[in-house]
């Protein structure tokens, strides 16, 4: 199956809410304005690059983009989302001057693939030689650039460079350090800020209506401004699943086997991969945050109790940063492979809680 789709033969990787989707956007009120002005003022640059965390309305934005220049004539406001007929066929995956590169679905894995190939830059490349339709505009979103392999990357440099007639580029990308500069020069950066958890919140309890609102507000804080963690934590049990990790970090340097082996064991083979992505991302961020609070003095907000009695024991006991950073950018690093290499996802979880533990024991050099 082409990487330049129009309709998603399985289930969509964005989920059940694509940003494709999105009716209203929260937030970002300057970055609409921005390129609206530039829509409407006939100072449309052909790239732009979408940069910022990850799950902060970047893809929405680029969606709701989309309608508007496909729509075609003077637009007052990209959101909430522009209704016609036009609008409706990017809502459905199906406008034909919409060329979308994301990750697409490997039937003989049954995964989604790990990258976004070059066969996908140069069907792009093809399609945009073709005439455009009615609105006279073709546009791509690349969600994301940070998906896309070497290669790949080279062939969209070459689209950028010498783009065709009335083509425009979306692309979204989580972290713009990364990025070509050859990319970055020839694209107009628009950059989006994490979301606060008054928006986070508003966004999870218009999303997912019967939460509880204390999970609400949980998922909120752990989101780390991003509305699509925010609301994976909301529904996939996030709230437990943070309750139940630091349960076993609690326990550290002697860990509690139990807890752990209980831990460990919600990711079996019938764990789905967003309950994997969201302990990587609960995990990663715990540590982060306490790193932050032992290197800068800043204060750790705590969400269950005894969470910071753990917190202050470390600080108490002297224990140097060093260990944590580098726990912290090992889970990073693994989370992916043990993604991309369909690895043990368990024995993952056994190797860094046993890390923490370790590094619980460390003294300041």
């Amino acid at each position: 199956m082409s990487s330049v789709e129009k309709i998603e033969e399985v289930s969509d990787i964005d989920g059940d809410n694509p940003p494709r989707l999105t009716g209203a956007l929260v937030g970002h009120q300057t970055q609409q304005t921005t390129f609206l002005d530039a829509l409407n003022g006939g100072r449309m640059p052909h790239a732009w690059l979408l940069t910022g965390p990850k799950g902060v309305g970047k893809a929405s934005f680029a969606y709701l983009a989309a309608r508007a220049v496909l729509t075609g004539g003077a637009i007052e406001a990209l959101s909430p989302a522009i209704e016609n007929s036009e609008a409706h066929l990017v809502e459905e995956g199906a406008h034909p001057d919409l060329f979308v590169l994301k990750r697409s679905y490997n039937h003989k894995t049954q995964k989604f693939r790990g990258d976004i190939p070059i066969d996908a830059a140069r069907e792009l490349k093809h399609s945009f030689n073709l005439s455009a339709g009615r609105g006279g505009w073709r546009v791509a979103i690349i969600d994301s650039i940070d998906d896309m392999n070497k290669n790949g990357v080279n062939a969209l440099l070459k689209l950028i460079e010498e783009p065709p007639e009335k083509c425009l580029f979306l692309i979204v990308c989580h972290n713009p350090g990364r990025v070509l500069d050859t990319i970055r020069s020839r694209c107009r950066m628009l950059q989006f800020n994490a979301l606060n958890e008054e928006d986070l919140q508003s966004i999870v309890q218009g999303r997912l209506a019967e939460s509880d609102p204390n999970e609400v507000a949980a998922s909120a804080f752990l989101a780390q401004g991003s509305a699509g963690y925010a609301l994976m934590l909301c529904a996939e049990g996030g709230f437990d699943l943070y309750r139940d990790m630091v349960g076993v970090l609690e326990t550290a340097p002697r860990l509690d086997v139990e807890k752990l082996h209980a831990l460990a064991g919600r990711f079996g083979t019938r764990a789905t991969p967003e309950q994997f992505s969201i302990f990587c991302f609960l995990l990663a961020g715990w540590l982060h945050r306490y790193v932050r609070c032992a290197a800068t003095g800043a204060a750790f907000q705590p969400v269950f109790e005894g969470e910071l009695e753990l917190v202050n024991r470390l600080l108490v006991a002297q224990i140097g940063v060093e260990p944590f950073v580098a726990l912290w950018e090992k889970v990073e690093h693994d989370s992916r492979s043990v993604d991309t290499l369909n690895l043990d996802k368990k024995q993952a979880v056994f190797e860094w809680m046993t890390g923490f533990a370790d590094a619980s024991r460390q003294k300041a050099g």
